[in-house]
Order: structure tokens, then C-alpha cells, then sequence
């Protein structure tokens, strides 16, 4: 039985690479086939954030997609009917920001926007930047030690940061930690030595429209929908993405290393005191 199963592991690890590199090239395709997404208007009757108007959404995404469907494989009708809803829900909670915290439906928003973004053929300037707007639903506390309590609970994890070391200023960016929520949406970096969150738009923490993943084959979509449009466009508009890079990362220097394990540790003995009480 072990031999068999042994003879099986290699065909699998090919199949894997194989189904990864046709992810990746599908992907590819759609993010550079460029085009301009047209003006179209999404009438919702319903009130925001109801039932109802998650469904007319739906109902609203069928039609535009049914009117722009062609006969060849690459229409755009999927990504065309997306990126109309995305504009409406922008909309709806640009109008209406404070509706979102403590609904019943916050987590169909986010669903409902997320998987709207995956159907794009490639991101806009304003769906990326719009990421600020949406990571700020998170309500990560602005103190690491309040942080530190939430991670103990499970409620946030500790992330790799490696793109949150940028030096800026005099601070040494080898003590600022990431951490993400168990979902892999919302996101929030901390400098260790003032315990306050970093918010600058070099190593600002940013919302996932696609959480990453160590494994390759998963973390294509956030390669193609996150990591692409921060390449192209940086956090923000006041920072590029080659001005970032172009700074000194302290990312896998000694300071770092002892610094992240000093914050893992911290996490285990607040875990270990919340379990006595």
C-alpha cells in the first residue's frame, strides 16, 4: 500500500502544477486583455444592505451579463455585468458608510463585493484604492497591545510582513508586525517599539479582495487582484509602488526575526492567561 501510494505522489504533484499553471495563464490573459468598462446603470429599488437588495444585485447582474453575452469564449459579459454592480455597491456605501458596522448582512456585502471583483477581467484605479475605504470595516484597535488580545482570542492572526518594512522616516521598520483577520480580509500593521498602528501608504495595512496563501496554486487570485494592482498603482496616489521598492526593507534582518518571535511569544503567554481565567 505504501508503494502505491508513494508511485501516486509524483502524478498528483504534476497534476497540481498543472492545473496551477493554467489558473495563472487564464489569470494572465484576463488582466492585461484591457478594455473600457461601459457606464451602465444598476437600478436597485431596495433599501441598502437589505435582503432584497442583495437579490435585485443578483437579478441585475444576470441581466447585464445576458445583454453583453457573445458566441466567442472571451465576451467580457461576466466581467462587464461585475464591474456595474461594484459601482453600485461603491455607491450605495459611499452614501451610507456607517450602515455597514453591526449589520446582519455584513458579511454577504463582502462576499457579494469580493466575488464582483474576482469576475473582473483586471482591477480599476478606483476598485484598488477602494480597498482603504473597505479595510476600515476591520475595526483593528489602534493600540499593538489591544491587538495582542485579539490574536490571543483567534479572532486575528499573525501575518508575514514582508511588504510592510519599508523604511520611512526614523523609524526602523524591522519591529512592525502584520496581523489579518482569521478570514484574510481586513489587515493592520503595528510598529512594536510605539505600539501604534502604521498608516502610512508605504506599509499600511490593506483590505484582500482575495486572501493570500503560502501554497502557489492558492494564491493566484491574490497575486492577480491584490498584489498586480499595488505593483501598478501603489497603496495610495501619493506613493508608487517603484518609489516604495526603491526604499530599504529591514524584511529578514536580525531585528526583525527576534522581533517577530518576541511578538509570537507575547500572543502564547496572553492565550495561556485568558485560558486560566
Amino acid at each position: 500500500m505504501k508503494t502505491v501510494i508513494k508511485s501516486r505522489l509524483p502524478k498528483m504533484a504534476i497534476i497540481l502544477f498543472l492545473i496551477a499553471l493554467s489558473v495563472s495563464f487564464v489569470g494572465y490573459f484576463r488582466s492585461t486583455d484591457q478594455f473600457d468598462y461601459p457606464s451602465i446603470p444598476v437600478e436597485i429599488q431596495s433599501a441598502f444592505l437589505s435582503q432584497a437588495y442583495f437579490s435585485e444585485l443578483a437579478e441585475q447582474y444576470a441581466r447585464i451579463r445576458s445583454e453583453h453575452r457573445r458566441w466567442y469564449v472571451f465576451d467580457h459579459s461576466e466581467s462587464i455585468a461585475a464591474h456595474a454592480i461594484l459601482v453600485r455597491m461603491m455607491y450605495d456605501l459611499r452614501s451610507d458608510p456607517e450602515a455597514l458596522y453591526g449589520h446582519d448582512h455584513f458579511e454577504i456585502f463582502f462576499d457579494t463585493f469580493d466575488r464582483a471583483v474576482r469576475q473582473l477581467s483586471y482591477t480599476t484605479k478606483e476598485i484598488h484604492y477602494f480597498r482603504n475605504e473597505l479595510n476600515r470595516y476591520g475595526e483593528a484597535p489602534e493600540r499593538l497591545e489591544e491587538m495582542i488580545a485579539l490574536a490571543a482570542w483567534g479572532k486575528w492572526r499573525l501575518y508575514s510582513a514582508r511588504y510592510h518594512r519599508y523604511e520611512v522616516k526614523e523609524l526602523d521598520a524591522a519591529y512592525q508586525v502584520k496581523f489579518i483577520t482569521d478570514n484574510g480580509r481586513f489587515e493592520a500593521v503595528y510598529h512594536t517599539k510605539t505600539g501604534q498602528m502604521v498608516t502610512d501608504p508605504v506599509n499600511m495595512g490593506t483590505y484582500n479582495y482575495a486572501p493570500g496563501s503560502p501554497y502557489p496554486w492558492k494564491d493566484i487570485l491574490h497575486h492577480q487582484f491584490d498584489k498586480l494592482p499595488w505593483m501598478k498603482w501603489g497603496n495610495t496616489n501619493e506613493v508608487s509602488y517603484e518609489e516604495i521598492t526603491q526604499r530599504r526593507t529591514r524584511h529578514g534582518s536580525m531585528e526583525q526575526q527576534n522581533n517577530t518571535d518576541h511578538i509570537q511569544q507575547l500572543i502564547k503567554n496572553k492565550r495561556l492567561e485568558l485560558n486560566r481565567k
